[in-house]
């Protein structure tokens, strides 16, 4: 199995994470990152053994070794930096959500199939055990019909300035984009697109939700899903259906741990997981680039545009804007 080069642009914490899963992942290799801090580049190379490190972006998109690169920016750069990456035929990576809007999201589209070059957004729940082995149970029949989903992502970050990613519209605030987007996969994942959408938000002075509540309606089954940057909560996931229910433990989007209920009998499983978790959708990105997909059958740009269709609907029904919105 061959080796396939990375590159990392976005040196925050989210790529310190995903640097230290890809360092355990096999046959994968670091072999650039970028930064407009050439000092903060050469330590994060330092770090995690990249055989080089820039000042530009450019640089890092002209690495001849660099075959797929991981975007960890603020959001609102996902779209430009991807863009820009595909344009000199490098496959890409991009960290959730893919864009800001669907506009964005169809024009990153369009440019991976214009180039022939893999895109898929890094929504890493996706592909870990836990997530895949809920996805095998529903699909074996141990849940019956889905009749209930109900998902949260809460901590309090109210310490935060008003100039943080968290409540900075120009960074792509709010917990819909960054902490809200869990929740709704998990529901867009097991029940499709819904027939309705209810949502609420309690906004900043900025305009970004601090807190979002979302009531998605199927034809037999209900979505109740939450996220909030105001208080801490023990954030577990039910996936109920008529013949038994799957509950996924605390901080389900990356837990290892879930049980199975069905009537008075109960089967847990826990995995251990390879590093944090980002791991896994290393893995798949990487087998993909070596197999010459364009795209991830796990997590498709067909996913990704729907869910990002979604996100749109319930900021509309909150009044959420970006300036990106205007581009």
């Amino acid at each position: 199995m061959r080796t396939v080069g990375w590159g990392i642009l976005g040196l925050g914490s989210i790529a310190h994470k995903f640097a230290t899963d890809l360092l355990l992942v096999k046959n994968t290799e670091l072999i650039a990152v970028a930064s407009s801090d050439l000092e903060r580049a050469k330590a994060f190379s330092e770090k995690f053994q990249a055989q080089n490190y820039y000042d530009t972006y450019e640089s890092l998109f002209d690495d001849p070794q660099v075959e797929i690169i991981y975007i960890a920016s603020l959001h609102p750069r996902h779209a430009e930096l991807s863009i820009a990456a595909m344009e000199k035929g490098k496959a890409v990576l991009c960290e959730k959500p893919l864009a800001m809007n669907q506009r964005q999201v169809e024009k990153m589209i369009a440019m991976a199939k214009s180039n022939e070059v893999f895109l898929m957004e890094g929504l890493w729940t996706r592909f870990n055990p836990s997530f895949s082995q809920a996805q095998e149970w529903i699909s074996q029949g141990e849940l019956g019909k889905i009749k209930y989903i109900n998902a949260t992502f809460s901590f309090n970050g109210m310490n935060r300035g008003d100039d943080s990613r968290l409540f900075n519209p120009e960074k792509g605030g709010g917990t819909l984009l960054d902490i809200g987007i869990y929740p709704l996969f998990l529901a867009y994942q097991l029940l499709g697109m819904p027939k309705d959408i209810k949502a609420s938000a309690h906004l900043t002075k900025g305009g970004v939700d601090q807190q979002l509540a979302i009531l998605l309606t199927y034809e037999t089954s209900h979505a109740i899903l939450y996220s909030s940057f105001a208080h801490d909560e023990d954030m577990r996931a039910t996936i109920a259906g008529d013949a038994g229910e799957i509950y996924i433990d605390n901080r389900w989007h990356e837990s290892p741990k879930l049980t199975l209920v069905k009537s008075e009998h109960r089967k847990s499983k826990a995995f251990d997981f390879l590093g944090k978790g980002y791991s896994y959708e290393i893995e798949e990105a990487s087998q993909c680039i070596r197999e010459g997909k364009k795209q991830s059958a796990k997590w498709s740009l067909k996913n990704s545009l729907e869910l990002t269709q979604l996100m749109d609907t319930i900021r509309q029904l909150c009044g959420i804007h970006y300036p990106s919105d205007l581009d």
